[in-house]
């Protein structure tokens, strides 16, 4: 299979201060992580590069049960969460200061069905997409200051 990788940017009205402990904390991923159901530690590591987690996702009708990591973490600029299994998934979250926002961008890269499975590669790559679209509206709202 190839990999693959699906790139969303958007800016935030908030701080990377602000946005950084949502996309670096497991304690936040689900609800920032669209189709995360849970993000378990395996260990005591902590939020720490080389930390691993049990996964729970949501893939249409499928629960996906894997092991990840956390690969790279540059405070305030740069985290990646990788899959552990020798495969090539990966989610990279960077942020940059612009004027008064801070510009996300989020990239998931993933494997390509191949052989028959290229047939669904398209709804695949759609749905991917999607979900990162879908990440990024949910990190602009928990960034969002709280209606009065």
């Amino acid at each position: 299979m190839a990999v693959t990788s699906i790139r969303v940017s958007t800016r935030i009205a908030a701080r990377a201060e602000e946005l950084f402990p949502l996309v670096s904390r497991h304690e936040h991923a689900v609800r920032v992580i669209e189709g995360l159901q849970q993000l378990r530690p395996l260990g005591l590591d902590g939020d720490v590069v080389g930390a691993r987690y049990e996964a729970v996702l949501h893939l249409g009708p499928r629960t996906l049960r894997t092991e990840i990591t956390l690969a790279e973490l540059v405070p305030l600029q740069r985290v990646r969460w990788v899959g552990t299994g020798g495969d090539q998934r990966s989610l990279l979250f960077e942020l940059r200061r612009v004027e008064e926002a801070t510009a996300v961008r989020l990239t998931i890269s993933y494997e390509r069905p191949g052989g028959p499975g290229l047939l669904v590669a398209p709804i695949v790559e759609e749905t991917v997409r999607a979900r990162a679209r879908a990440t990024l509206a949910r990190l602009r709202e928990l960034a969002a200051p709280p209606s009065r």
